[in-house]
């Protein structure tokens, strides 16, 4: 009996499988009838095995190209953000540049009042105006300049005009009113006395664009080219090189902004409204070209990596 359960057990796997013949069948089931220590062993055989395999796989490189392609796409979309907001803005600092109106009857209307207070009234063209006091050399006169002017922004937007602005009256002093004039205006730079008696010796004041953008320009430029030289005489130092490249992309960032608002000028009658236009799409498109220059150096690195896997 002993032997024959030894039989049967080196059977057994064979007749689960049903890899036995007709006869060994009907022995192995005739056996199995007397033999619980055989029937328990045939149990086990017909239980499920669960298997447990361990995966040869690494996953850590999967998950550095995951975290890769989902860089460079929130980075693209960054970059993206960063060009449409510079663009935007570009097209807002051209719609909404001052355009200064020269001198017309019809365009300003000064009148007195009982009190000594004058009232400057202005046409419906005019939609923007900037009334300045301003300190007579001589000290001789109360001095206002006065300037006016419209935009392409306004107009499309049909902002309502100007109505009229009231200068306080000065007893002590005479009062001047100059309408100040300017070269997009076609009359030159020299200002018009609207109101009060000015001194015939005195030509008027004079509106004098600012340089300071033009003085900005040429320091970037400058830094450019300093930059540039540094960035040929540093090809084989990668690390340095990438800094170099980071530190460039400042004077170019400025200039496109330069060119976006005030084109190949280089002077400005509105100095502050442009800086700041030109510091804002500045650093907008320095932002977009970093992150552009990020992605091109992660791709290379990549694909780097692809071909010494290859190789």
């Amino acid at each position: 009996m002993k032997n024959e359960c030894s039989i049967v057990q080196d059977i057994l796997p064979l007749y689960v499988e049903e890899m036995v013949s007709d006869d060994t069948v009907s022995f192995v089931r005739e056996h199995l009838k007397d033999c619980p220590r055989c029937r328990a062993e045939l149990e086990k055989l017909q239980k499920p095995v669960e298997v447990h395999l361990k995966p040869d796989i690494n996953a850590a490189p999967l998950k550095r190209l995951k975290k890769a392609l989902l860089m460079k796409k929130l980075q693209t979309i960054l970059c993206t953000v960063a060009i449409l907001l510079a663009l935007m803005l570009a097209v807002i600092s051209l719609l909404t540049a001052p355009e200064y109106f020269e001198y017309t009857p019809d365009l300003v209307t000064v009148t007195e009042t009982g009190v000594g207070e004058v009232t400057i009234s202005f046409n419906s063209k005019v939609t923007n105006y900037k009334l300045q006091h301003i300190e007579d050399p001589d000290e001789c006169n109360t001095v206002y300049q006065l300037e006016a002017w419209s935009s392409a922004w306004d107009r499309m937007f049909k902002r309502p005009g100007a109505q009229a602005v009231t200068v306080p009256a000065d007893n002590s002093r005479p009062l001047l009113i100059y309408f100040m004039q300017f070269d997009n205006a076609g009359s030159g730079n020299t200002s018009l006395c609207l109101y009060g008696k000015a001194d015939p010796d005195n030509s008027g004041w004079v509106a004098l664009p600012g340089l300071s953008l033009g003085y900005w320009l040429i320091i970037n430029i400058v830094l450019f080219i300093i930059l540039g030289a540094l960035w040929l005489g540093a090809r084989k130092k990668e690390h340095f090189r990438r800094w170099v490249e980071y530190l460039l992309l400042i004077p170019i960032a400025y200039g496109l902004g330069h060119l976006c608002v005030l084109g190949f000028r280089t002077v400005s009658y509105s100095e502050w409204r442009d800086f700041q236009l030109i510091l804002a799409i500045g650093i907008l498109l320095y932002c977009a070209m970093l992150l552009a220059l990020n992605i091109f150096y992660a791709g290379r690195k990549r694909s780097n990596a692809y071909r010494k896997e290859l190789r």
